[in-house]
């Protein structure tokens, strides 16, 4: 659950930040010199709360003097650790640990220092710049897109827009490269992922160079790691278009490069239980769950297994299992993408389960043992789970939508009749019991205690008489 008070307070934590630097530079050689940079600034600009300050200091290896400087100014400073320094980009990392300033401790503020550098890219198969040392310009120019191109000098305040273009941008509302997008987006393929996420995030415009762009040089995203790919993945999939995320995926040419496996969903017909192709389906259901990763992924993914399940017969069209399907090939993505395993056996689940409710129709005639079961399976996957079956239910056809049949579950979920430790069944016998019965443990051991629990989906009152009787009944 995203907490409100922690979002709201960090952006007074980093004008905090900001404020003490300030007054820490001030009367010294590195006033006038340090500069807030990038999407703190649009952030600001745009009257949102910054977050992640990076600093350009105007002077030849200056991150790395200034880091120092200041680590040793507040006594912070710990040879390796703060600050951490990268020689090779002439980039360091700096904590303010121990300061509290305006009421707010600044103990956890990682902050990032470069000098002004340019980047040469000479490897076709990295990412990973040669820098050298460069003017503002320079710096400003080898950013991803104007907006981000910012400065913002520290100590007078002044807002610096080099490029010309970042604050016209800002304004307009429009997403575009700093310098010619074919040289920004082969250098650094991950940007053409960002500039979707960008148009997402600010609901700006990509304008149409910039998909061509894309397009030209989506091939390019071969050499980005799984891990960079799934990290700009979640963050597009969070934004309050997440259903426009992926489309755009679709036209700029990416989504071969993120999610292969969704591209057969386009334009596959489906039964009369919907409005939309496989696709559309898909994105309708992402755009109607909750800004939770486990939950946008599952609505990604739920019916990825129609794809390879689809059928036709005298009786219509049919995905018969498609959920079973479904949950084996989420599985290959988002270890392709490496996901933690807890993640994705969250995703699974749910994608495993989104259809195990529906034959209870929008009055959810179910019984209380289907439904004991169901939360038990469930586990900690239950309100994700729930929330993804709405979500599919409403983005169905009118005649099959179920608009009714999740609020009334959660209902009777809420009052219903259960016996739970860590949320499985507490049952009155357990294995001591049966081996005084005689039973040795195996497979015998197993059915009996199946047995117990079954009856104790009927009812959770069952005692340990009633369980005991079951035992003895099923040993004969």
């Amino acid at each position: 659950m995203v907490n409100l008070k922690n979002i709201l307070a960090e952006g007074i934590k980093e004008k905090a930040a900001e404020d003490f630097i300030r007054q820490t530079i001030k009367g010294t050689e590195w006033e006038g010199k340090v500069y807030i940079a990038g999407g703190y600034v649009r952030d600001e600009f745009l009257g949102i709360d910054p977050k992640d300050m990076d600093l350009v200091v105007n002077k030849p290896n200056g991150g790395v003097e200034f880091s120092d400087w200041i680590t040793k100014k507040i006594g912070a400073y710990k040879q390796g650790s703060n600050p951490v320094i990268a020689s090779k980009y002439g980039t360091a990392k700096f904590n303010l640990r121990g300061i509290t300033h305006n009421g707010q401790d600044l103990s956890d503020m990682d902050i990032e220092a470069v000098m002004p550098r340019k980047e040469t890219y000479d490897d076709p198969n990295s990412r990973n710049p040669t820098v050298v040392p460069g003017t503002m310009k320079d710096d400003a120019e080898r950013r991803d897109f104007t907006t981000n191109s910012l400065l913002k000098d520290l100590t007078t305040q002044e807002i610096l827009d080099l490029t010309g273009q970042g604050i016209a941008d800002i304004k307009r509302g429009i997403i575009r490269t700093a310098i010619q997008p074919d040289q920004i987006f082969s250098d650094d393929p991950l940007r053409m992922l960002r500039a979707v996420r960008f148009t997402m995030k600010y609901n700006w415009d990509l304008p149409m160079f910039m998909i061509r762009a894309i397009k030209k040089n989506a091939p390019r995203m071969e050499i980005i790691s799984k891990e960079r790919i799934r990290d700009e993945l979640n963050k597009m999939i969070q934004t309050g278009s997440p259903h426009r995320a992926i489309k755009l995926l679709r036209i700029v040419g990416l989504l071969p490069y993120t999610i292969p496996e969704l591209i057969p969903a386009i334009k596959m017909t489906q039964n009369v239980h919907h409005k939309d192709d496989v696709f559309d389906h898909t994105l309708d259901v992402l755009s109607r769950t909750n800004p939770v990763l486990v939950q946008r992924l599952m609505a990604l993914f739920h019916d990825i297994g129609k794809t390879v399940t689809r059928s036709v017969t005298p009786t219509g069209v049919h995905f018969y299992r498609h959920e079973d399907e479904g949950a084996k090939i989420t599985r290959v993505i988002m270890q392709r993408l490496k996901y933690p395993t807890e993640l994705i056996d969250a995703v699974c689940k749910g994608v495993e389960n989104h259809m195990r409710l529906k034959g209870g129709g929008d009055e959810a005639n179910i019984s209380d043992k289907a439904l004991r079961k169901f939360r038990v399976d469930m586990g900690e996957q239950l309100e994700d789970t729930l929330d993804l079956i709405h979500a599919d239910n409403t983005a169905h056809a009118d005649a099959s939508a179920m608009p009714n049949q999740i609020n009334l579950i959660k209902a009777r979920l809420a009052t219903l009749d259960m016996n739970l430790v860590k949320k499985k069944p507490q049952l009155p016998i357990n294995g001591h019991d049966l081996i005084t019965l005689g039973v040795k443990p195996g497979p015998k051991f197993a059915e009996l205690l199946g047995k117990v629990t079954d009856a104790w989906y009927e009812d959770p009152r069952i005692d340990k008489n009633q369980a005991m009787d079951i035992i003895k009944a099923n040993l004969k």
